[in-house]
């Protein structure tokens, strides 16, 4: 039971470093070239107008930050997929890469179903649904992280791979 006590502390520790670490990167990184792509594309399927990293819907202005951008959803999943200590690191990678590229996509329907909601019932309600979708995303990360891990490994139990 001790030994258990131990991998699983290791991992949280290095999950919250790992965690940490890229989310302090995204925060201060200069991303306006994906903000504002993301900010283009959004205003283009709403037909609205976007300028630089805002899309403008008559009195009101949805901004597309850095945490905005799916960044925040991938740096979750590199964190729980790179705290543990199996598998090696290319079927680590196996497991990330696609399942952050997934991410971004489905961060892409977040973000539109986020500014519909504003759209239709007004910023309250896009605020409420921002965060509701937050909670779906953590969802879908833990989702994809374990049937990528199950499809990668085989594996029955989360103890394995500590």
């Amino acid at each position: 039971m001790e030994k258990y006590r131990k991998k699983e502390l290791a991992f949280l520790i290095k999950f919250f470093l790992i965690y940490g670490l890229l989310q302090t990167i995204i925060y201060f990184a200069p991303l306006n070239f994906i903000t504002e792509s993301i900010a283009a594309f959004e205003a283009y399927l709403l037909g609205l107008e976007s300028k630089g990293s805002k899309i403008i819907f008559d009195t009101m202005t949805f901004v597309i930050n850095n945490s905005c951008t799916g960044l925040v959803s991938a740096s979750v999943l590199a964190a729980i997929v790179f705290s543990l200590k199996k598998p090696g690191v290319k079927k680590k990678l196996i497991i990330f890469v696609p399942c952050a590229i997934l991410l971004f996509i489905v961060n892409l329907f977040r973000v539109y179903l986020v500014i519909i909601t504003g759209i239709k019932f007004g910023s309250s309600a896009a605020e409420i649904m921002h965060v509701l979708s937050w909670f779906l995303m953590s969802g879908v990360i833990i989702a994809l992280w374990y049937i990528a891990t199950k499809k990668v490994l085989g594996s029955k139990s989360f103890s394995e791979l500590l």
